[in-house]
């Protein structure tokens, strides 16, 4: 029963308050909408920022930060490419010598898992060389 008791009382005190901020915001709308519209002024000496003014880099600038942003971009694309290039050489020559050290019949997990890896690699270097 008491615990009942303290369940309502927390919901009475957060409906209140829920009902007063809801006033609250009530009286400060009707309170805007009764004030005359007045301009602010903006204060001496202080400039407000203007969005009408063109860019402040120059093209010539621009185009070269974007070439050499491009220039960056595809030498960081190269080096990733050819470091996957040479983990799929290495990773080819592994299997190459666990598919030739094991019997006829028998291959490992570890071989089908590397064959996967390498598959994968393989088609993750070839969309990077088609984009």
């Amino acid at each position: 029963m008491r615990v009942d008791g303290f369940r309502r009382l927390w919901t009475g005190a957060a409906l209140g308050a829920a009902m007063m901020v809801v006033m609250g915001m009530g009286a400060a709308d009707s309170a805007r909408a009764q004030a005359p519209a007045q301009q602010q002024q903006p204060a001496q000496g202080v400039q407000q920022p203007s969005f009408d003014h063109p860019d402040p880099v120059p093209p010539e600038v621009r185009a070269r930060m974007d070439a050499e942003r491009l220039k960056m971009a595809n030498d960081d694309r190269h080096k990733r490419l050819a470091q996957d290039a040479d983990k799929l050489v290495a990773l080819s020559n592994e299997l190459k010598t666990d598919v030739s050290k094991a019997g006829k019949d028998e291959l490992s997990m570890d071989v089908i898992r590397k064959a996967a890896e390498i598959e994968k690699l393989a088609h993750d270097v070839q969309s990077r060389m088609k984009n």
